[in-house]
C-alpha cells in the first residue's frame, strides 16, 4: 500500500505522463503538452485472487472453445440467477464469474437465460453423460496451472454426483499425477505449486465444508509418485518436494498422522535431518492438538499413533529435532488457551516411547518442563506411566500394571508408586523395582522412594532387614530397596541368605557408599544375645548353629571392608582387626581362613601400590598366621613378603 502511494506521487511529479519512469523527466519546452493531473485518482491494489487469475491468463496455453466461451460470458454478462454452488465451482477452477459487469448497461432477460443454458451445458452432470472424464496425460511441457485447472475440474465433476460416493475422476487425476511424479517430469517447485493451487481452489470453493479427505488422497498420490523407484542414499531424492509435502501434511485437519506415517516410511534415514523443518511442523501440529485434547485416553491413543512415524528419531543424529520439540512445549507454559499439562504429557509420553532416546534425556526433559513455581508438577501417575512406556519391552505383565494405574482414582495419586512397585515385586522383577527407584530419585522424588522403603520395611521381615534399616537410617532408600531385592533373589537358592553370595553383595553395597558410617555395620551384624536367650538356644540345641551364623556374618564383613575402595587402609585395618578379635573370643582363638585372607589383602595394599609396607602390620599378621597354620607356612609367607618389599625398595630408592 505504501509503495503504491509513493508511485502515485512520483507519477504526478512527472511533467509528461507518457514517458516511462525509467527515463528522465521531460524538458522545459515540453510544458505546452502538460497533462491535466486533477482527474488522477488513486486505486487500491488488486485482491490476491484477481492477481492469480491474471497470472494464469498470461502463463496458460491457448484456451479451448469451452474455456473461451466461459471467459467471454464472464466479461459481458451480469450476475446470473444460477445457484451458488455453480458459481463457486466456476470460481474454484479459475474461471471468471459473471459478477464483474458494467452496472450501467441494461441486459435483456433472454440473454440471461441463454447464458444460464450455456453454463448448464458446460457443467458436468453424471445423469446426463454417465461417464467420467478420460485420464489426463501430461508431459514435461505441461504447466502447473494446466494441471491445477484439470484437477479442480475433475474433482468438481465428482462432487456434483450425489447418487454415489465413488469418485472416478479424482482417482484418474491422482493416478496420472502419481505417474508423472514417478517419471520425474516436474521439479520440486512445480510440485509444490500444483499442491498449493489445488488446495487453494478447494478451500475457495468449499469453504464451509473443507474437503480434507480429498487433500489426503492427493498427498497419498504425491508420496507414492515421489517414492516410486527414486529413493536411495546417493541420489534421486527431491528434498524440496518432500519438505513441502511434509509441511502441507501438517496443515490437514483430519488423518494427518496417517498420511504423515506414509510419508515418513518412504524417507530414508540419511535424509531425515534434511526434513527436520517438515518433521517439526507435524510435531508441532500434534503438540497443539494435545493441548486441546480433553480426554486422557484419546491423548494416549494419539501418542501411540505419532510414535510409529517418529520411531527413528534418536539423540545421536536428530538431537536438534528433539530439543526443538522440548523448547516448543516450553513456550506454552503461560498459555491461557491450551492445556500446558496435557501438551507436556503428550510430549513426554512420546519421548518415553522412542527407542533411541535414553532415560537420562527423558529425565532432563521432565525437569525442564516442570520447572517454575506456577507450573503444576508431574503427577505420580504420569511418572509411573512414563516408566512403563520407557521399559514396555522388558516388563512382564505391563498391560495389567497399566490398567491398574488407569483404574486408580485421582484422589489416590500418592499410592501409584506403591501399586506399581508392589506389582513389580510380586512378579519378581526386582531390577525394575531398582530402576523405578532410580528414576524417581533422578526426578527429585526422594521422599517417594523413602516412603516405599519404609513401607517394605514394615511389610517384609527377613534376615536382610537389619541391613536395610541401616540404609534407611542413613538416608539411602534406594540402597535399602536393593538389599530387599537381593534377599528376594536369594530365596530361590536352597541355602540361607548369609550362606549365599547375595549377602556378600549386600555388604559390598553398604561398604561402597560414603554416606554411611562403616563401623555401624558391625554393630548391626554383631548379635548381642542375652543370657536367657543363650540358655534357650542351648536347651533347643541351636547355640552352635547360632554362633556359626554370627561368625559367618563377621567373616563376610571383614572381606567387604578389605575390598571396599571407599574405605582407607587405616580404617579398613581397624574394622578387620575388630572382627578378628571378636572371632578369637568366640572360637577360642581360631580364626577362619577367609578372615586371614581379608587381613592379608589389607596389609599388602601398600606393596601393591609400590611401597615397602608397614612393618608393624606385617609382623602382627605373621604372628596370627603362626598360630593358625604353623611355623613352616608362616616362614614361606614371610619370605615372599620380604622379597616383594625388597623389589619395591629398589624401585623407590635405587638400592
Amino acid at each position: 500500500m505504501e509503495n503504491r502511494r509513493r508511485m502515485g506521487k512520483r507519477q504526478m511529479g512527472e511533467i509528461n505522463l507518457s514517458q516511462s519512469q525509467s527515463h528522465p523527466a521531460a524538458p522545459l519546452w515540453g510544458l505546452e503538452s502538460l497533462a491535466d493531473l486533477t482527474q488522477w485518482k488513486w486505486m487500491p491494489p488488486s485482491p490476491p485472487d484477481v492477481r492469480l487469475q491474471r497470472v494464469r491468463a498470461k502463463t496458460s496455453p491457448a484456451p479451448d472453445l469451452a474455456q473461451g466461451m466461459m471467459n467471454w460470458l464472464a466479461k459481458v454478462t451480469p450476475d446470473l440467477p444460477a445457484d451458488e454452488g455453480s458459481r463457486q465451482r466456476l470460481d474454484a477452477v479459475g474461471i471468471g464469474s459473471p459478477r464483474d459487469v458494467i452496472q450501467d448497461e441494461e441486459v435483456d432477460e433472454e440473454v440471461v437465460e441463454e447464458v444460464a443454458e450455456a453454463e448448464a451445458s458446460l457443467t458436468y452432470t453424471p445423469g446426463s453423460t454417465g461417464q467420467p472424464s478420460p485420464k489426463p496425460i501430461w508431459d514435461a511441457q505441461s504447466s502447473p496451472s494446466e494441471i491445477i485447472d484439470t484437477g479442480l475440474n475433475m474433482i468438481c465433476q465428482d462432487l456434483t454426483n450425489t447418487e454415489t460416493e465413488v469418485m472416478p475422476n479424482l482417482e484418474n487425476f491422482c493416478n496420472s499425477w502419481k505417474d508423472c511424479l514417478a517419471g520425474g517430469l516436474f521439479s520440486g517447485e512445480a510440485i509444490i505449486s500444483v499442491l498449493d493451487g489445488v488446495q487453494c481452489g478447494l478451500d475457495m470453493a468449499y469453504a464451509e465444508d473443507p474437503l480434507e479427505w480429498v487433500k489426503s488422497k492427493l498427498f497419498e498420490a504425491t508420496i507414492a509418485g515421489l517414492s516410486y523407484g527414486r529413493i536411495d542414499e546417493h541420489g534421486g531424492f527431491d528434498r524440496l518436494a518432500w519438505s513441502g509435502v511434509l509441511h502441507r501434511i501438517s496443515e490437514l485437519r483430519i488423518n494427518n498422522i496417517r498420511v504423515f506415517k506414509l510419508a515418513m516410511a518412504r524417507i530414508p534415514d540419511c535424509h531425515l535431518n534434511a526434513m527436520s523443518t517438515g518433521i517439526l511442523a507435524n510435531l508441532r501440529a500434534y503438540l497443539i492438538a494435545s493441548g486441546y485434547e480433553g480426554r486422557r485416553s484419546a491423548l494416549i491413543r494419539q501418542v501411540n499413533k505419532i510414535t510409529v512415524p517418529l520411531r527413528r528419531l534418536g539423540l545421536v543424529n536428530h538431537f536438534n529435532i528433539l530439543e526443538s520439540g522440548t523448547k516448543y512445549v516450553l513456550t506454552y507454559k503461560d498459555s491461557k488457551e491450551l492445556d500446558y499439562s496435557r501438551m507436556r504429557l503428550g510430549w513426554l509420553q512420546l519421548l518415553a516411547r522412542l527407542p533411541d532416546v535414553d532415560e537420562n534425556y527423558l529425565v532432563t526433559a521432565c525437569r525442564i518442563l516442570e520447572a517454575g513455581r506456577e507450573v503444576e508438577p508431574l503427577s505420580n501417575r504420569e511418572i509411573c506411566e512414563m516408566y512403563l512406556a520407557k521399559h514396555r519391552s522388558s516388563i512382564k505383565g505391563i498391560t495389567i500394571m497399566h490398567n491398574a494405574l488407569q483404574e486408580n482414582k485421582v484422589d489416590n495419586d500418592s499410592k501409584c508408586y506403591g501399586f506399581l512397585t508392589l506389582d513389580l515385586w510380586r512378579t519378581g522383577q526386582f531390577a525394575h523395582v531398582r530402576g523405578l527407584c532410580g528414576f524417581l530419585s533422578d526426578l527429585g522424588r526422594e521422599q517417594g522412594v523413602m516412603r516405599l522403603a519404609k513401607a517394605f520395611r514394615n511389610l517384609v521381615k527377613n534376615p536382610a532387614a537389619p541391613l536395610a534399616n541401616l540404609a534407611i537410617g542413613a538416608g539411602l532408600p534406594t540402597l535399602a530397596m536393593d538389599i530387599f531385592a537381593l534377599y528376594e533373589r536369594s530365596r530361590s537358592d536352597p541355602v540361607h541368605f548369609w550362606q549365599s553370595d547375595f549377602s556378600t553383595k549386600a555388604l559390598k553395597l553398604l561398604t561402597s557408599t560414603r554416606s554411611l558410617r562403616h563401623d555401624t555395620i558391625l554393630d548391626t551384624l554383631r548379635v548381642h544375645t542375652s543370657k536367657s536367650a543363650r540358655d534357650l538356644l542351648a536347651r533347643q540345641g541351636r547355640i552352635v548353629f547360632h554362633r556359626k551364623r554370627e561368625i559367618l556374618k563377621l567373616v563376610k564383613a571383614a572381606t567387604a571392608f578389605a575390598h571396599s575402595p571407599n574405605i582407607t587402609n587405616r580404617k579398613s585395618l581397624n574394622l578387620i582387626s575388630e572382627c578378628i578379635r571378636y572371632l578369637q573370643r568366640s572360637r577360642g582363638g581360631v580364626i577362619p581362613a577367609a578372615a586371614l585372607q581379608a587381613l592379608l589383602h589389607n596389609i599388602t595394599r601398600d606393596l601393591a601400590e609400590g611401597k615397602v609396607g608397614r612393618t608393624t602390620r606385617l609382623r602382627w599378621f605373621l604372628h596370627l598366621l603362626h598360630k593358625q597354620v604353623g611355623h613352616d607356612k608362616m616362614i614361606r609367607t614371610g619370605l615372599v613378603i620380604k622379597r616383594w618389599r625388597m623389589a619395591n625398595a629398589r624401585l623407590l630408592y635405587g638400592c
